[in-house]
Formats: C-alpha cells, structure tokens, sequence
C-alpha cells in the first residue's frame, strides 16, 4: 500500500522531479571527484620517461611536471563536463535526409557552434601545455638558421601547430554531434561504475589514438595542397608587418620529433575528452532509487513518469520503473495493491503513462506508412491531348468572374492561353520529401540546395539513390523510452497472476493487448515499406530501420511471455474475437 500521511500533507515529499534534481547535482560534483583521478591517470602517461628505465613509471608518479598537468588536464575534464551537461539528449535527433550526419549538424546551430568552440578553445589550451612540456623547436614562432643573425623566420611548425589544434577540436566536436554521441545511453542491467567503466577504457584508449592518426593524415592531405600557399602568405603578410624573413630555411615541419610531438600532443588531448566523456555518461546514466527518498515513493514514480519538461528525469522514472517490475516483487506488488489514491489505482495510472507513449509512437508510425490505398489515390492524370488551361485569379487587377461578365455581355469568348511547353523531366528521387517537417530554417535551405545539385549529375543522382538506407523513423527517437514502457508494461501484466490481489490489471487487459498488437502491425507495416531493395544482380540491399526490427523483437517477445503465463486462462479472459485470432498465433508459436 501507498505511504501516505494525512496528518501532515505537507510532510509528503512526492516530487520525483525536484529530488532527481538533487540526485543529478550530486551524480555532477560525484563526476567532478572521478574526473580529478582521470586527469591524474593522463598526466602520469604524458610524463612516462623511459629514458628512466626502470623508474620511469614510479617518477612519472611523483614528478612535479605530473602535478602541473593534472591540474591543466582537470581544467580541460571540468569543461567538458560543463559542456556535456548542457547539450546532452536522451533521444535520437530524428532525420529523414539522405545524409543524416549533415542533417545533424545543421540541426541545431547553436549546439553545433558551442560544442565545436568549446573544444578548439579546450584544444588550443592543451597545445600550449604540451608545447611547454615538450614541444621544444616545433612549438617556437621563430626560426633562427645557423650562422646567420639576419632578421627571424616564422616558424612553419608553430603555425601548423595551431592549425592542427584548431583542426583537432573542430573534428572532435564535430563528430560528436554527426556521430550522435551526446546521446546518453542507460544501461539495461544494473552493475557497478568501476565495472561498467573497465569495459570502456580501453575502448577508449583506442578511440582517442585512432581519431588523432585520423586527424592527422587530414591535415597532412590538406597541407599538402594547400598548407605551403598559406604559410608562405602568413609570412609574407608579417614580413610587412614587421622585419621578418618570409621563407623558413630549417624547417622542422617534416621532421620526425614534430611529428611525435602533434601525435603525442593531439592523443593526450582526445584522451582526456574520451575518457570524461565514458565517465561522464556511465555516472549521469546509472540507475539511482530516487523514489525511495519520497515517503510516498509511488506517487514519487508517477510524478516522474509524467515529467517531460526534462528528459533526462523521465527517463530515470522510467528506468526505475523497469527496475521495479522486473526485479523487486515487494515493491511491484505494493504497487499493484495501490488502489485507494483519488485520481485511481496506481495500476491504471502508471498503466495509462506507458501506453501513452506507445500509442504516441503508433500515431507516428501511422502518419510516416500512408496506406496503400492513400498512395494509390492522388490527383487525377489529365488526357495527353487535352490541352492545361491555366487558372488565373486576377488579370488587371480585376477578378476572373467580373471579366467573363464583361466577356459575355460583349458576345467575345474568353481567350485561352496557349498551353505551357511541357517541364523537363526529373528524376523521380526529385520528388521526394527528402528532409521531413522536422527540418526547417538552415537545415532545410543546405539540404535542398545539397539535393538539388547533386540532381544536376548522373553521378550525384547515383549518390542520392544509394543512400536511402540512411533514413531514419521519427517515431523512434525515443526508442529507450518505449523499450522500457513495453517491456515494464507487460511485466506487470504477466505478475499480475499471483500478485494482483484485487484483480485491477484484468480488466484492462484486453486494452493493453490491442494497444501493443497496433503498435506491432505499424512497426512491421513500416519495416515494409521501407524494405524495398536495392542493388544490381543476385545481390539485394536491405533498408529496414534497425530499431524498428529491435522494437519488433522487444513486442514479440513480451507477447509471447504474456501467452505463456496466461496459457492456461486465455479463453477466461474472454477477449474480442480479432485480439483472439491475434494472440492464437503466439499460442501455437507461429507468430
């Protein structure tokens, strides 16, 4: 039963919002004292010295320099924390482009602006630490050529340096919009922070090393084209400005130490953004029993489950809800015998907040699959050999019907307008919504444009056609959210056998059943139309959305549960005939 004090109302904290503010902050400062100890760990790998020999690493340990950088290195971890907490998602950006990644970042400018200034700034502070550390002759802005003492040359490593360091943050915030990676991901099991991060750090390690190789064979591919023209214009614009030599006679810019320091600076750099981000996203995720602080820890739930102001809070609702039905019985029973509350059981308004979210997703998917039928109908050819009429509103400014007036009264007949010559035509990928109406103002205009010139070629029409694959549904850009909606639905359904003491759940059963058979019959509706297939030969493409199949799974496998634990009562239930024919292919398996 429900926790409740009717002495002292205002005793009742039931506000799951406010205290997964609290639970949030503390998850932050928690983030702030992990990401000292990251800091840490980079700092002893950037002032390893194997000329030490065996020493080495218990120097690096106590070194000086390895203090100094762990603060420098902290600095840049805390700025990613502040700029992950404030662009982070909990659901998928959906697009409908035939290039997703640019649609992400044109999604948002803003965020896209932010992210990526954050991390050329983070990225330049780090090239100055390193270049004191160890940057030596690369990182000087002066070159001074042996036995010569005439005016200074610029340094073309300094300026490369820079060049790369700007490089470096661009492409790492860059890619972290493209690539969707400010999406938080929630775990599906509970399990401690220390195991869930020894899983990712050598995925980190890795990631870090091979974006830097990456990074740099760009810039050595750039630089080679066109590197050497704006360095020698950078010089010649100073040599004017000051008394300086445009043209560098030692340069170091191809020398292997400068290319070990851009390397070792530019993978320290992404290791520590790697790793804050691991950190940043297992700590923000994990599961916390935030409805266990509120004396009335359902009607705490609830709240939770109805707060969309933050998605962040709803989803930590619906993550305890999952971890509730799934795991703890005392507390699913106790709230399935959570019936004396004014707006209803607690069964029927949990109940209603998970189907709502599914019946949401069943309305997209409806809207994005038009029937056959509606496809089929559209406006009706006219014959060849009619001649198009076109229909006026206004000639001379006065209105279509007063000039037939005129006409009538004159004995003339309205003169027809010759018809137009016919439009060339267009590739029917030219047709095509390409974007959908989540894309609007600067995302809109590049896409089209981007489209329409790349229609211009029989190349960039290849290109448009190959790439129907990238598309994406709406409707499941809160895949999580409908995951845990379904799977903590039924589950609750299925206990409902041995825990529903005053049977609320069985009357709504019939309910919860065409509800998830209409979701399902869109989502395989949806999977065919989108599965047409592609390719040349024997050799087909498929195009079906990934998450659709997953969501198709996760509603197949709950109905099945559901079948199983009620083989026994299915014809006591007594439901509609279609729910019956439906449920009878799960019962013999052939579903």
């Amino acid at each position: 039963m429900a926790y409740r004090n009717e002495d002292n109302q205002a005793a009742v904290l039931a506000d799951f919002a406010k205290l997964g503010h609290v639970v949030i902050g503390q998850r932050v400062i928690r983030a702030c004292s992990y990401e000292l100890l990251f800091a840490y760990l980079v700092a002893v790998v950037a002032n390893i010295n194997f000329s030490n020999g065996r020493f080495s690493i218990l120097l690096a340990l106590v070194s000086t320099r390895t203090v100094g950088y762990t603060v420098a290195s902290y600095l840049v971890g805390l700025a990613v924390l502040l700029v992950h907490a404030q662009l982070f998602q909990t659901t998928r950006s959906p697009h409908s482009s035939h290039f997703p990644k640019l649609q992400r970042l044109l999604r948002s400018p803003t965020s896209t602006g932010t992210a990526i200034g954050a991390y050329v700034a983070m990225s330049c502070f780090m090239m100055v630490v390193h270049g004191r550390m160890f940057g030596g002759h690369t990182t000087r802005m002066w070159l001074y050529p042996e036995g010569s003492y005439g005016p200074p040359q610029l340094n073309p490593a300094w300026l490369a340096s820079w060049v790369l360091a700007t490089m470096l943050g661009c492409c790492y915030g860059a890619q972290l919009i493209m690539n969707e990676r400010l999406q938080l991901s929630f775990p599906a099991v509970e399990q401690s922070r220390v195991y869930a991060l020894k899983d990712r750090l050598p995925g980190g390690f890795s990631q870090a090393l091979g974006f830097t190789f990456g990074v740099l064979w760009k810039f050595w591919v750039g630089y080679l084209v066109l590197g050497w023209f704006i360095y020698r214009s950078v010089s010649g614009v100073l040599a004017r400005v000051i008394t300086t030599s445009s043209y560098g006679m030692s340069n170091p810019l191809f020398s292997l130490s400068g290319l070990a320091f851009w390397l070792l600076s530019g993978t320290l750099t992404a290791l520590t953004w790697e790793l804050t981000h691991r950190m940043f996203e297992i700590v923000a995720t994990g599961p916390t029993l935030i409805n266990e602080l509120s004396p009335d820890r359902n009607a705490c739930l609830l709240n939770g489950l109805k707060h969309t102001d933050n998605q962040l809070i709803q989803h930590l609702a619906y993550q305890e809800l999952y971890r509730l039905t799934m795991f703890d019985a005392e507390k699913r029973k106790e709230l399935l015998t959570d019936i004396d509350r004014p707006a209803g059981t607690m069964w029927r308004q949990v109940s209603e907040q998970c189907m709502g979210v599914i019946k949401t997703a069943t309305d997209q998917l409806r809207a994005q699959n038009p029937t056959k039928e509606s496809k089929a109908s559209g406006s009706p050819k006219l014959p060849a050999n009619l001649a198009t009429v076109p229909v006026q509103t206004r000639a001379g400014g006065a209105p279509m019907k007063d000039i037939l007036l005129q006409n009538r009264k004159a004995g003339q007949a309205p003169a027809l307008a010759p018809a137009p010559a016919p439009a060339p035509a267009r590739p029917a990928v030219a047709a095509q919504d390409l974007f959908g109406p989540e894309a609007q103002g600067l995302e809109k205009y590049v896409l089209t444009t981007l489209r329409d010139t790349l229609l211009q070629s029989p190349v960039g029409q290849h290109i448009l056609m190959r790439s129907l694959c990238a598309r994406s549904t709406t409707a499941l850009s809160n895949f999580q959210l409908q995951v845990w909606a379904v799977r903590s639905l039924m589950r609750l359904v299925e206990c409902s056998i041995k825990e529903d003491s005053f049977g609320v759940v069985q009357k709504d059963i019939a309910l919860v059943l065409s509800t998830l058979f209409a979701y399902l019959a869109e989502l395989e509706r949806g999977v065919a139309s989108h599965s047409d297939s592609m390719g040349s030969g024997d050799y087909t493409v498929q195009t079906t959305n990934r998450q659709a199949l997953a969501m198709i799974q996760v509603v197949r496998n709950s109905l099945y549960t559901f079948t199983t634990s009620f083989y026994v009562y299915l014809e006591a239930l007594k439901l509609p005939q279609d729910l019956s024919r439906q449920l009878q292919l799960f019962a013999n398996f052939q579903a």
